[in-house]
């Protein structure tokens, strides 16, 4: 095979030792996207929520390289830190067949005869210390991850950014509630809700269990396609005593029930659910919950709307600080007559602005002149983000007439290189490190592989990484890691067999 290329080489350092220091702080543009927020302070010290430094990930723990999504799941799963990249899309690629991709119900047979193709779904569960980062600078670059879900339960001390999250195509089965359905040593299983990201603490009593200090930023979210709108479940959601989260310049569209704080009216505790909401763009949510929030502490700070139906619901025991927004052409922005309050910042520049919208809170109309149907009368606070903690704030505040211009350049995946931050260099597949994450695994129920078994051990060949699949002893047959012979070789995982007769394990860049 070629010699690998110089930034390959230069990754072999990182598989030898601990990771290159992570920065806090990444400028584009003369702007600071590092962390800020609720998701840097450090909390109170005391309580379950502290953690000195604030929200760190994987820091001081090795940077690995997850071709497959066995190792995904393996790495986010495992016991130790890790800062995971990730550059290609990923999915189960344990093929199904459903009677239609809008409705997802799984055919009687499996043997492609029927139905139309997608792939089982799964669910990982992120367990504490971790960072994911995705590499891609544009938004179609950027990591998909298809039909999986990222379960955080109880929690604590995560950051994912430039990555992207779709649950378009999950099979459910035909009878019952809408349930991802996974293939797990021959047999199908629910697994849970079609949430992209779910965020919880009730893993043995929502009175109790805790979580928290996660940094979710520069991700897209997306369904669409759905025969209805319980097709679907929630791209971002966020439930029980969780605290000291930043959810930032993310992308939601094409979807019907976007982000839910709080499932429901009794998911109120005193200081439950601190939460940074700021430069998010939401675009094209035909339903609601932008959020939906119940209880919470929330900061919605420079967010966009454009065309949606129900937007922000501010509901039972909901408290937020609200300032510099921007809602166009939707329904109905922002509600606050159900048994929330807002405090509204209202000095010039930095007030909020309607155009095109139908309902709006009482004091407000919209600058295009377009009538209004309803007026939601407003209950006000004084709560400030500054009350939780005096050093909080964030990095930037846009004036409310730059917001839509920040939103389409800056917000979701792809649109700023981020994953130079947190390494110097992409590393080399490892399966050493992989079998120490099979064996060290924190949480979930097993790592399951492309057919659907579960792994305890992976293979110890040698896998060589290189920048194309060639060589000086021409190949004679590509294949995947399922052993279907290719006609080119693939970006990923290829076993190559050579002319001579041996193979070779090829990572393809």
């Amino acid at each position: 095979m070629k010699k690998l290329s110089k930034r390959l080489l230069l990754s072999a350092m990182l598989l030898c030792g601990i990771a290159t220091t992570t920065a806090t702080a990444q400028t584009v543009d003369g702007r600071n996207f590092g962390i800020d927020g609720f998701a840097a302070l450090s909390g109170t010290q005391g309580t379950n929520w502290y953690l000195a430094n604030g929200t760190t990930g994987g820091a001081g723990g090795k940077v690995v390289y997850a071709n497959t999504f066995s190792e995904l799941q393996a790495y986010l799963q495992a016991k130790d830190p890790y800062i995971i990249l990730v550059d290609h899309d990923i999915t189960t690629g344990i093929k199904a067949y459903v009677d239609d991709l809008s409705t997802g119900h799984l055919c009687d047979k499996q043997d492609g005869s029927e139905g139309v193709e997608t792939t089982y779904g799964e669910r990982i569960r992120v367990s504490s210390n971790k960072t994911l980062i995705g590499i891609g600078d544009s938004e179609d670059k950027a990591p998909l991850f298809s039909r999986i879900t990222f379960v955080f339960q109880c929690t604590n001390n995560v950051i994912i950014r430039n990555c992207r999250f779709t649950m378009v195509g999950v099979p459910i089965l035909k009878t019952g509630e809408n349930k991802i359905v996974a293939y797990r040593d021959g047999v199908q299983k629910e697994v849970g809700d079609p949430d992209c990201i779910g965020i919880q603490a009730d893993l043995n009593s929502a009175k109790t269990d805790f979580g928290g200090h996660i940094w979710i930023d520069h991700c897209s979210f997306f369904n669409g396609n759905a025969a209805n709108k319980d097709r679907y479940d929630g791209l971002l959601d966020c439930k029980n005593n969780v605290q000291f989260l930043t959810f930032s310049y993310n992308h939601f569209y094409n979807h019907d029930k976007a982000c839910l704080f709080g499932k429901g009216n009794t998911d109120i505790f005193g200081s439950e659910r601190t939460i940074s909401f700021h430069h998010n763009f939401f675009e094209n949510i035909e339903g609601s919950r932008l959020p939906l929030q119940r209880g919470s502490f929330l900061d919605y700070a420079n967010n966009y709307m454009l065309g949606c139906q129900d937007g922000w619901d501010v509901r039972t025991g909901a408290t937020a600080y609200v300032q510099a927004c921007y809602f166009e052409n939707t329904k109905s922005p922002i509600r606050s007559d159900r048994g929330g309050s807002l405090n509204i910042r209202k000095d010039a520049g930095y007030e909020l602005y309607f155009t095109g919208c139908n309902n709006v809170p009482e004091g407000y109309t919209n600058a295009d002149g377009h009538k209004i149907s309803k007026s939601y009368k407003i209950t006000t606070t004084n709560w400030k983000p500054t009350d939780v903690d005096a050093n909080y704030k964030l990095n930037i505040i846009d004036k409310t007439a730059d917001v839509p211009t920040i939103a389409k350049k800056y917000s979701g995946a792809g649109k700023i290189v981020i994953w130079k931050t947190y390494a110097d260099n992409v590393p080399a597949e490892d399966n050493a490190e992989f079998n120490k994450a099979l064996g060290n695994q924190a949480v979930g129920e097993g790592v399951y592989d492309a057919q659907g078994n579960k792994i305890s051990h992976a293979s110890t060949d040698a896998i060589e990484n290189v920048d194309a699949a060639t060589s000086t002893a021409a190949p004679a047959a590509y294949y995947n890691v399922n052993g279907v012979r290719l006609s080119a070789p693939q970006r990923g995982l290829n076993i190559v067999k050579m002319s001579n007769g041996t193979t070779k394990k090829v990572v393809v860049k």
